[in-house]
């Protein structure tokens, strides 16, 4: 923080050295002496920096920041004409008396006969005032402005770009606990067994927990690694459900094309959720995964226990809005997500058209509780 203030404090120094150079000008050689280009170009960048210091810290925050900017004109307009009217009133009291040979060689040649009041603008001197004493006042003011408004919008977006990878990094984190406890549960009964299963089980969680954290929070990952998370996912849960669960799964896709990950998860959790979990009689899930003209489509089908199609309906809609708000965020006007279901069958389908650019990349991955499915 204090190197960024020590830049900020230089480039104010730099800028305002530049004023004080453009305020000399190219005959700065005519100044009777230092002690009058002191006063007179300390006098317009004096009223320079009053003008930028009170349009930057007060009129800025207080009005143009707030939409009111017809106001902030007005006032800023009026703070320039009272900086204008105090350059001449200095001018004409102090300066021209005290510099008659130099700076006020001009004054007394064009406006000798020019009184007070009509040097104030209440003449035809109101457009020399208004041409250039205003603009000149006002040009530091409005770089300032400009170079203000532009630091504001950048760090808008760069907090809307943290916000959204925040939130992306969330909603990328759709393992559902309950899928890791029954796991481990699973892996502790064939442990008490001594099943020769318990090696392998451990194994499969051990991928799919080791994709979550480190591959979810890349960009862009290979359709391979994400299906083969897909196949680790369904093995455990087949060995979770038994001989009552019939599922199949086939790839008709290339495996070398980039997908974000984790898309999938979602649609594949909700059908064991609401498909198999809740039935106590053989249920079915078909999950295919292909590839027409540029389009990689995803489809889980799987059968609803009786009674359970409102619930089906009602118990997934976090995980699909988190899911639809992932594919805003990652796949924006490149993809297509369905959701159709009776009394028997549920059928999601979600299909990106190629290439599904992923526009924020998340900055890391932890596993958290997630209501995804």
């Amino acid at each position: 923080m204090s190197n960024w203030k020590s830049r900020e404090m230089m480039a104010y120094g730099i800028f305002w050295t530049v004023v004080v150079v453009v305020n000399l000008g190219p005959e700065w050689h005519k100044y009777s002496s230092p002690r009058e280009i002191l006063e007179v170009v300390g006098l317009a960048t004096g009223l320079q920096m009053l003008v930028a210091l009170i349009a930057v810290r007060l009129l800025v925050p207080r009005w143009l920041d707030q939409g009111a900017p017809l106001r902030f004109l007005g006032l800023f307009l009026l703070l320039l004409v009272i900086a204008t009217q105090i350059n001449v009133l200095v001018s004409y009291l102090y300066l021209e008396d005290a510099y008659p040979t130099t700076y006020g060689a001009y004054y007394q040649k064009h406006l000798a006969d020019i009184g007070l009041l009509q040097r104030l603008g209440f003449s035809y001197l109101s457009k020399y005032l208004l041409l250039l004493k205003v603009p000149h006042l006002a040009f530091p003011a409005a770089v300032l402005i400009g170079v203000n408004y532009y630091q504001q919008q950048r760090a808008v977006l760069a907090l809307r770009e943290r916000q959204r990878a925040a939130e992306l990094e969330a909603l990328k984190s759709q393992l559902n606990p309950h899928f890791v406890f029954n796991t481990l549960n699973n892996i502790y009964a064939l442990a008490i067994k001594r099943s020769p299963q318990t090696a392998q089980a451990v194994a499969r969680l051990s991928s799919i927990l080791d994709y979550v954290l480190h591959h979810g929070s890349e960009p862009l990952v290979s359709l391979r690694e994400e299906v083969a998370m897909i196949e680790a996912y369904i093995a455990l849960e087949e060995l979770r459900f038994g001989d009552r669960l019939h599922i199949e799964f086939s790839n008709r896709a290339s495996l070398d094309q980039q997908v974000p990950p984790l898309l999938f998860l979602t649609l594949l959790e909700n059908a064991f959720k609401h498909g198999v979990a809740k039935s106590l009689r053989e249920e079915y899930i078909s999950i295919s995964l292909t590839e027409d003209d540029q389009k990689l489509s995803f489809e889980v089908r799987n059968s609803v226990p009786p009674g359970a199609a409102d619930a089906g309906r009602s118990g997934n809609a976090i995980g699909l809005g988190n899911l639809r708000r992932q594919l805003a965020l990652q796949c924006p006007n490149a993809h297509q997500l369905t959701i159709t279901q009776d009394e028997k069958r549920h059928v999601a389908q979600l299909v990106l058209n190629q290439p599904c650019q992923n526009l924020i990349p998340a900055s890391s991955l932890t596993m958290k509780s997630s209501a995804a499915s």
